[in-house]
């Protein structure tokens, strides 16, 4: 082999290496699992007609209860504060 040759083969072997590693793509991230809804159904007040149905993640639901449990402490560290005990 010549010279000529030898520097063709690393050439044609260098272009043959990046065009295997262009091909590769890297796997496509799936897209996050979408949470399931969790259905209730609320009553109006000082209604019977008025029932609906709402559906929120578990997550959001978990936050209305921390939220509704803080309005009830503070509601009560008021009273208790008001009442001087």
């Amino acid at each position: 082999m010549t010279a000529r040759s030898h520097g063709g083969d690393r050439t044609m072997l260098t272009t043959l290496l990046l065009l295997a590693l262009v091909g590769q793509q890297a796997e496509p991230t799936p897209p996050p699992a979408k949470e399931k809804k969790v259905c209730r159904t609320e009553q109006a007040t000082g209604s019977r007609l008025g029932a609906r149905r709402i559906c929120k993640t578990r997550a959001e639901w978990d936050e209305i209860a921390a939220d509704a449990r803080k309005d009830v402490d503070n509601a009560a560290a008021r009273l208790n504060a008001a009442s001087g005990r």
